[in-house]
């Protein structure tokens, strides 16, 4: 396997990236670069969408990088999501392995049995399940196109719907990302949380 050569300031590198780690909320650090990533943002996908497009990374391992991605895509899912705060929770199903519901194929788990089980872990605070922006990704059998519907809280932010798109091996441009108003939080809703 080929190796990535360190650069003569290599101790610099790891040393801004390891004061990095101890800023408040920060979960991880770029080497290359010095990025920091939030706690709740983190995961091996946004990491390698950060090498590709890092300057300081180097570009004979951006490009290995690219030609392993593009040999192995991960199987895209169907399933729903939450945010809540700043972290992104994500219930998927394979699509092959989803169910149908009419012409779609779906994430067979709601919205509440999966609020019950993160309120029941102690991931989420224990509040209503309409409380938090939410969505749902399904698979559109006839036209062979994805749909994302969510909360407008959610779609409003380019990065986190970037994430659902990667975290679920969503091809983007098969993708309809929309709103429904059956995925309005409190805060569209104008109800205080």
């Amino acid at each position: 396997m080929p190796r990535i050569r360190l650069p003569k300031d290599w101790k610099h590198r790891a040393t801004r990236a390891l004061r990095n780690l101890k800023k408040p909320g920060v979960g991880a650090a770029c080497f290359w670069c010095g990025h920091q990533y939030r706690s709740s943002e983190y995961s091996p996908e946004a990491e390698t969408a950060h090498l590709l497009e890092c300057p300081e990374y180097p570009q004979d391992a951006k490009k290995r990088m690219r030609e392993r991605v593009n040999m192995n895509p991960a199987a895209p899912k169907v399933g729903i999501i939450y945010l809540v705060r700043e972290n992104l929770l994500i219930d998927s199903t394979p699509l092959a392995q989803a169910g149908s519901y009419g012409d779609s194929a779906i994430h067979e788990r709601d919205h509440i049995s999966y609020w019950a089980e993160l309120v029941k872990s102690g991931i989420v605070p224990d509040s209503e399940y309409e409380e938090f922006p939410r969505g749902r990704v399904a698979y559109d059998t006839k036209s062979g196109k994805f749909t994302l519907l969510a909360d407008g809280c959610i779609l409003r932010r380019k990065g986190i719907v970037k994430k659902i798109l990667s975290g679920m091996s969503l091809p983007p441009t098969d993708t309809k990302i929309d709103t429904d108003s059956h995925y309005r939080c409190f805060r569209c809703l104008g109800h205080k949380s």
